[in-house]
């Protein structure tokens, strides 16, 4: 009853249909990830309805091809060895795609430790307030733009109680721009425009609270610039402290490294210039805003460039705006204050991880990095993890994978590559069976004959 079936899946030409149908698909890929980058082509072709329907084909056949060939016998061997690892490695590479973890890990030296792992993936999230502090989770989606674009003619609406926010068009690879204007809303916070310049370079930055409550910082060089929310003096740093006291001013505090209290404090006003200890760095406030909102202006682009974010067109209380990847709008009715957030999803990573120190190695004579590595804090432990040398710590290989660098030259973050691969076994299995298969079909083809002696 079954013979028919197998005899069909087991048949030269529905495995040379399927192997045509995997070579084009790899093919669109690799087409795919040189135009624009590894993540599109995963998300359209490795991870399309196609190519699972096609792997999915491939084991079948190669279960039916064993099948057929009972009763088995020992020459028979190599080939089941061969078709077994096949089917070993694609199940792991099944299991890597539905339990494994790819992602980032983003250590400062100045933040937290960090005990989550960003990953690719995309979620809207949605929280509210009654006064602006102390936020509840009402909403969160996964969502996926690329396989699902959002367009005007079909609007995505955020379904949350007491919110009408509206996605008019999800834009991939979006050039954002950024722009700091006045706001009228009680729970903004405040923003100024700074310079910290001496003879060799000079930096111009904003630092912006997004609520009255949140803190700003931003490292330059040698010193920490600081600006609002709970604060707590670390002697192990330069720091630069703003913040605006209640007649709105703002005010400064100079606190250099290992010492408690500031050594020059005072208040700016636009144009103000503060002379610091450091590097002959000068402070010039350019602008102060004692309410500021940050709002983008992004331009759609063909194809990813290493500036590009993917963005939202949105529309909320009747206004058009930008929704710009890793970032929210805060959105006010007559009850609640609402933050909207469209960000990488984060899985917690089972374990507390921090920077305790950076160390990089240039080319001699050049700027350029010849080698880094971070010596990192996790469980009571620490260890140095290079470029060559990944930490292995409860499942997750953690690599070293790059770092981020002020204009001046100054690192100011440490880029980890996280990864936990559940099938990593079952393909290095599958390899070595199916290279099994591979010796013993030479042995049984080259094997000599022994023929029976005559009497």
């Amino acid at each position: 009853m079954f013979r028919p079936v197998i005899r069909f899946f087991a048949s030269l030409k529905l495995a040379v249909v399927i192997i045509a149908v995997l070579a084009v698909l790899i093919s669109v890929g690799t087409f795919v990830e040189a135009r624009f980058d590894a993540w599109t082509a995963k998300q359209l072709v490795y991870n399309s309805v196609w190519m699972y329907c096609a792997l999915g084909l491939l084991v079948t056949s190669l279960v039916a091809v064993i099948a057929d060939r009972w009763p088995w016998k020992p020459r028979h061997a190599a080939f089941i060895f061969a078709h077994v690892g096949i089917i070993m490695i694609v199940f792991g590479a099944l299991l890597t795609q539905l339990y494994g973890v790819d992602g980032i890990i983003r250590l400062t030296r100045t933040a937290e430790a960090v005990n989550e792992v960003q990953l690719q993936d995309t979620q809207l999230t949605v929280y509210r307030s009654r006064t602006g502090d102390g936020y509840d989770k009402v909403y969160s989606e996964e969502v996926n733009f690329l396989k699902k674009p959002v367009s005007a003619k079909e609007p995505f609406l955020i379904k949350a109680k007491g919110l009408h926010f509206e996605l008019l068009e999800s834009i991939p690879y979006g050039l954002a721009q950024t722009r700091i204007e006045a706001s009228p809303a009680a729970q903004s916070g405040s923003a100024v425009r700074f310079q910290l310049a001496n003879a060799n370079v000079s930096e111009i930055d904003w630092l912006i609270q997004r609520n009255a409550f949140e803190r700003a910082e931003k490292q330059v060089g040698p010193v920490l610039v600081t600006m609002g929310g709970l604060w707590e003096r670390r002697p192990e740093i330069n720091e630069i402290r703003l913040y605006q006291n209640e007649k709105q001013q703002l005010n400064y505090a100079l606190y250099s490294k290992d010492n408690q209290n500031p050594y020059k404090k005072g208040t700016l006003t636009e144009g103000d210039r503060i002379q610091t200890a450091w590097m002959g760095l000068e402070l010039r406030t350019l602008q102060f805003l004692t309410k500021a909102i940050q709002k983008y202006e992004v331009r759609s682009l063909d194809r990813p460039t290493p500036a590009t974010r993917a963005s939202l067109k949105v529309r909320y209380n009747g206004q058009e705006s930008y929704l710009v990847l890793n970032d929210y709008i805060k959105v006010f009715t007559d009850e609640w204050v609402y933050l909207v957030a469209y960000h990488h999803k984060k899985i917690p990573l089972g374990f507390d991880i921090s920077l305790r120190n950076f160390k990089k190695t240039d080319y001699p004579g050049t700027m350029r990095a010849m080698a880094y590595e971070s010596e990192v804090q996790f469980d009571d432990q620490r260890a140095t993890i290079s470029m060559n040398e990944p930490l292995k710590h409860q499942g997750y290989y953690i690599y070293q994978a790059s770092f981020e660098e002020s204009p001046n030259g100054g690192v100011t973050a440490s880029i980890l590559s996280v990864n936990r691969d559940p099938g990593r076994i079952w393909k290095y299995l599958g390899s070595l069976v199916m290279c099994v298969g591979i010796i013993l079909l030479f042995y049984f083809r080259y094997r000599p004959h022994v023929r029976p002696r005559s009497t």
